[in-house]
């Protein structure tokens, strides 16, 4: 069975870095947005088994409880997303034979883009698609503890140098829907350039005119 988790921000920490462009309600509104889509594309994938969220934010662990994700409250003793994935990972019931990990900012994911992330993982190893500032977008990973996670700053070499430490391969995958996460005004309005409806996020930057916003 292949499992999917996903780590998401307490809202009040979500997207600080949008606050010249968004009020406060606006980003928890898009950070709310943008898991609706990634729960979905995950959703729409035949292959993985069950779809996790794990989050300190009761908001957001009600949001994906209505999309029909498993949630996980993050507990307090829990630190960054690296112990979050860790702790979420230990709770899967039955133990998953592989992990697919996918950030909550990612909202032009699709399920093809994921289905070729599980096509290209090898039987030991994993399979990484970078985000465009050397991050990770989509991890997956057979079995599914077979290294640490290093999310965070440059986690794309981290990740490929744990792939080395253990003598197994690490599948570099460059798509780009999943390369484009969502942190910078300019990340927002080239999103909100070409987002269509069909998305939950499509359809809040069109109500809120991102793209007329100086």
């Amino acid at each position: 069975m292949i499992a999917a988790i996903v780590p998401a921000k307490a809202l009040d920490q979500a997207k600080g870095r949008l606050a010249a462009l968004l009020s406060e309600g606006e980003r928890h509104e898009l950070a709310l947005a943008m898991l609706e889509d990634v729960v979905r594309a995950l959703q729409g994938v035949g292959e993985i088994g069950s779809v996790t969220v794990v989050s300190p934010d009761a908001e957001v662990l009600d949001v994906a409880r209505s999309l029909g994700a498993t949630t996980l409250p993050e507990p307090p003793t829990v630190r960054g997303i690296n112990q979050a994935l860790s702790y979420a990972l230990g709770l899967q019931s039955p133990a998953p034979d592989a992990l697919v990990v996918v950030l909550a900012d990612v909202p032009e994911i699709t399920p093809s883009a994921v289905r070729a992330a599980l096509e290209a993982l090898p039987e030991r190893g994993f399979v990484i698609c970078p985000s465009h500032d050397n991050g990770t977008s989509l991890l997956a990973v057979r079995p599914a503890g077979l290294i640490p996670f290093r999310f965070g700053p440059k986690s794309f070499s981290l990740h490929k140098r744990e792939a080395a430490a253990l003598g197994v391969p690490a599948e570099v995958l460059r798509i780009e829907a999943l390369a484009r996460d969502i942190d910078t005004p300019d990340d927002l309005r080239q999103l909100a350039s070409h987002a269509g409806a069909d998305s939950a996020t499509g359809r809040l930057l069109a109500r809120l005119r991102i793209a007329e916003r100086a």
